[in-house]
């Protein structure tokens, strides 16, 4: 029985199973004419050709099958197609012609001429190869066919190489590149400079030829930012030569993620230099994220931002998550691409990352978990005609950082150890009015202390009316609402002797003004120190003013009680009778207000209250300490204190 390898070394015509055995197989012709290394070299490529699928389509495959005695196959038969695919998918190689002469007509020694309806393309039926042999195999014996080794080794280099061959896989081949390198290169000497590393986008770390620090260096030809007016948010540029050398910010980058309130103050300070970029007719297309670095003069770029002149075409770049969209377009220069990066900025401080690929969708800034971020990031990246201008920005964060302040109040009163006061004369109050809206709403506090006469008929009659006209006064101002309390005072006294002092304050918002009448008194603690903010009106006053008696004489003396101005005593409105400040102070956190009548600030030595004022850390403890030194004291007067905190 014939194995398949015999085939591969060309079995003699008496070798050949005969036709009484039930197989026949494909006996290579032994005597071929010659052919040209040139023609073989043809026939060999039109077969590569229809290999990789360039040439005709009329080309069989047969797959190899194991020849036996009992399974032959008949020449010029034509395969099931079904066979065919099952030995595609074993894996078998298809044919390689040994030589041109295999396409002709061949004649096997024993067997008819084929037709050429039997054999497609003009050539034998097809030809059974086993499995085992391989191109090299093939190629072996093509040097043994007419044209000598010359003609197979045309052969063999006209052939693809055997993995591509079998595999259908393609080589990838690199090109080297046919555009020469622009612009100076890292090791290059520029202007005195020698250029280290290319940072990219036309800046070098260099350094001064024989000497000097690394400094960064612009080394395209001058750029439009080289033309912007000094910011503080600006980086300072020389220029050196053809180059502009940074100077350096000594900042270091910002730690992310921020802090919420510290990122919109961050915002707000770059908002200001789109804003003052507009102004010069310039927009910001492109800005380095981690170019933007805390100093100690606050913040700062470490590189110039890329600007356009508003109007005109730019040149489209693209830096992943943060170039505006109509940048990447080439676009007109617009201002609200600054805004654009800004809010990617925003975005990635508050986050710890850049945007996604997909963009700024509505669920995306939904997860930013800051109260009013999703909203305000939504305007900063909307689409063009929909986004905020810097203008609008600068309007929006102004509008959230709008917050009402928070104030906390304590108060307290005591009748004294006066035996001959069975009545305690003095008053206070405080009213607080807080609407809450969108853009910061309102808050007003109003409070005060008042201290009815000594020695006058109705004195608590008179403290009380002017409490109850100063709270309840609709006038625009304190100098007002202190003469609506002494209308209050002359009705509710009703023609009898009696008056009171008054001290009152107004807060609006964060900023104080003071109304004031008499020798009761308000200080301020704020900064460390405490001041006091009104005047006595008072004989012992006067007398310090004029330098015959000094304010521990003062504090002393027997005539202390003795007032000068107070409400019930004229009719008619007297200007500069009223005290008010000049500007209102603007209160701070932590600032504390002080309200209290002669008998506390009277019997508390200055040094002891200003250290209580400072340093007691409850409010509530804070009046009823300087209440029970009073007392302590001897307490010959009622004592009020009422006391004011801002906590945020």
């Amino acid at each position: 029985m014939t194995q398949p390898d015999d085939l591969l070394h060309g079995p003699s015509p008496e070798e050949a199973p005969s036709p009484e055995n039930g197989t026949q197989a494909t006996a290579l012709p032994q005597d071929l004419p010659p052919l040209p290394a040139s023609e073989t070299l043809t026939h060999l490529r039109t077969e590569q050709h229809l290999e990789n699928g360039t040439g005709p389509l009329e080309v069989d495959y047969v797959f190899p099958s194991r020849l036996n005695a009992g399974n032959a196959e008949v020449m010029g038969h034509d395969p099931e197609p079904s066979a065919v695919l099952e030995g595609a998918a074993a894996g078998s190689s298809p044919v390689v012609p040994e030589s041109p002469a295999v396409l002709d007509n061949a004649v096997a020694p024993d067997g008819p001429a084929t037709s050429d309806a039997q054999a497609p393309l003009g050539g034998a039926g097809p030809t059974e190869v086993p499995a085992t042999e391989g191109p090299g195999e093939g190629l072996s014996r093509a040097a043994e066919l007419p044209g000598g080794p010359e003609a197979a080794a045309t052969a063999q280099s006209a052939l693809p190489d055997f993995p591509t061959f079998a595999t259908g896989e393609l080589e990838e081949e690199t090109y080297t590149p046919t555009v020469a390198v622009q612009g100076p290169q890292a090791g290059e000497v520029v202007s005195g400079y020698q250029l280290n590393q290319d940072l990219g986008r036309g800046w070098f770390s260099a350094n001064a030829l024989g000497a000097g620090p690394s400094v960064d260096v612009y080394v395209r030809p001058r750029p439009l930012w080289a033309e912007l007016r000094p910011h503080r948010l600006l980086p300072r540029v020389t220029p050196a030569g053809d180059l502009l050398v940074l100077a350096p910010t000594e900042g270091t980058p910002l730690t992310i993620p921020l802090d919420p309130d510290a990122a919109r103050a961050h915002l707000t300070e770059l908002a200001r230099l789109l804003f003052a970029l507009e102004k010069q007719g310039y927009a910001v297309i492109d800005l380095d994220p981690a170019g933007v670095q805390l100093t100690q003069g606050g913040l700062k770029l470490r590189l110039p931002p890329q600007v356009a002149r508003q109007g005109e075409a730019v040149q489209p770049t693209l830096r992943d998550s943060f170039t505006p969209p109509e940048v990447q377009e080439g676009q007109p220069a617009q201002a609200k691409s600054g805004v654009y990066l800004l809010g990617a900025l925003l975005f990635q401080w508050l986050t710890g990352r850049p945007l996604p690929a997909e963009g700024p969708s509505s669920t995306v800034l939904a997860g930013v978990n800051a109260s009013g971020v999703p909203q305000l990031l939504s305007g900063m990246l909307a689409p063009l005609p929909q986004r905020l201008t810097p203008t609008q920005l600068l309007d929006t964060l102004k509008s959230a950082a709008v917050k009402l302040p928070v104030y906390q109040v304590a108060a307290a009163t005591d009748i004294g150890l006066n035996p001959e006061r069975p009545i305690n004369e003095d008053s206070y109050g405080f009213v607080w009015r807080q609407t809450g809206q969108h853009g910061g709403g309102e808050l007003i506090l109003r409070a005060v202390v008042s201290d009815g006469m000594g020695g006058m008929a109705a004195g608590e009659v008179a403290s009380q009316a002017a409490v109850r006209a100063f709270l309840g006064s609709v006038a625009p101002t304190l100098e007002a609402q202190v003469w609506d309390a002494n209308a209050a005072v002359l009705t509710d006294m009703q023609g009898r002797d009696g008056g009171c002092t008054l001290t009152g304050v107004e807060i609006r918002g964060t900023r104080l003004q003071l109304g004031h009448v008499g020798d009761t008194r308000a200080y301020l603690a704020q900064g460390g120190a405490v001041q006091q903010l009104s005047k006595d009106h008072s004989y012992v006053a006067a007398m310090v003013a004029s330098g015959q008696m000094t304010a521990e004489e003062a504090q002393v003396s027997p005539e202390r009680n003795k007032v000068l101005r107070s409400l019930g005593s004229l009719r008619a409105v007297q200007d500069n009778y009223v005290q008010v400040l000049q500007e209102p102070l603007e209160l701070s956190v932590g600032s504390r207000v002080l309200l209290v009548s002669d008998g506390v600030w009277g019997e508390v030595q200055p040094t002891v209250l200003h250290g209580i004022l400072l340093h007691e850390p409850s409010l509530q403890r804070t009046v009823e300490h300087l209440l029970e030194l009073s007392l302590e004291s001897g307490a010959p007067d009622n004592a009020t204190a009422l006391v004011i905190e801002r906590v945020k």
